[in-house]
């Protein structure tokens, strides 16, 4: 069954997921703006003019920071993608603890962290290096072709994870049920996670192509303020000192996170003072 790409879908699905996400004890909105703010950053579009980015309208790409610590970006995978509760027993089975005792989810996100801890400064190098978004035409990050060319069904959901916060503007990421959604829709059975962002790029350029709008419109459709109120003091895990801001700024938001929300909705959850 294909799948009709409107701005009305987009907006309607994205204001979906983030009312659900209101009701989800990690306030997974206002996780993302944290992790925005300690990892990424905003700058401006380098690419050529003839680019496809650029017949867009894009001006600015997100990015990973050039000298992250190890840490620093794990607290930020963690609040994006990992229950509250399993925060800290994954910090200390990385730090020496080992795996015993986690559930198979933080499990599997254990095990992409241990191997990202193990290659930081190469892969931090590599990652940084790239300011491209998935509309660019030189997409791909090619250091990490290989590394991303792994079977989009049968593999856990945080392998995809990874490249969604090494490339906040390329990667996309996707919990067990959105996968089968987004296999239905878009016919990827057999497909490798490129092969899966390519359909997707594919089908949302078309969309912008047909109703004329732009990249920095898009951003924009994950506005999560009045469903879920911007409150600092919810930040999972947060840096020591550091200032959060009083609201969810700027108002461009990661293409991974805007196309994510087109397809994610996560499940409501008792708070954590229940």
């Amino acid at each position: 069954m294909s799948l009709d790409i409107t701005e009305k879908w987009m907006r309607e699905q994205i204001a979906f997921s983030n009312r659900k996400a209101a009701q989800n004890r990690n306030f997974y909105p206002i996780q993302e703006q944290a992790t925005q703010m300690d990892i990424w950053e905003y700058i401006p579009c380098e690419c050529d003019e003839n680019c496809t980015c650029r017949k867009h309208g894009c001006t600015h790409h997100w990015k990973l920071q050039n000298g992250i610590q190890f840490e620093v970006f794990r607290d930020g995978f963690l609040r994006m993608f990992v229950d509250g509760i399993h925060h800290q027993p994954l910090i200390l089975a990385l730090d020496g603890k080992g795996p015993e005792g986690l559930n198979t989810r933080a499990i599997g996100a254990f095990h992409v962290l241990r191997k990202l801890r193990d290659f930081w400064p190469d892969i931090l190098k590599k990652a940084s290096s790239h300011n491209k978004t998935l509309f660019c035409d030189e997409w791909v990050p090619e250091s990490f072709r290989d590394r991303m060319s792994f079977p989009f069904e049968g593999t856990s959901i945080y392998i995809a994870k990874q490249y969604c916060t090494l490339f906040p503007d390329i990667g996309i990421p996707y919990d067990t049920a959105s996968r089968v959604k987004i296999i239905n829709r878009f016919n990827m059975r057999g497909a490798d996670y490129l092969e899966f962002l390519s359909r997707i790029r594919a089908a949302f350029l078309d969309c912008m192509t047909k109703q004329e709008f732009t990249i920095q419109a898009i951003r924009q459709f994950d506005n999560p303020q009045y469903i879920l109120p911007y409150d600092p003091k919810l930040i999972a895990l947060p840096r020591p000192g550091m200032d959060y801001g009083t609201g969810y700024l700027p108002a461009e938001r990661t293409i991974s996170i805007v196309l994510d929300k087109c397809f994610y909705h996560p499940k409501a959850a008792k708070k954590f003072s229940e």
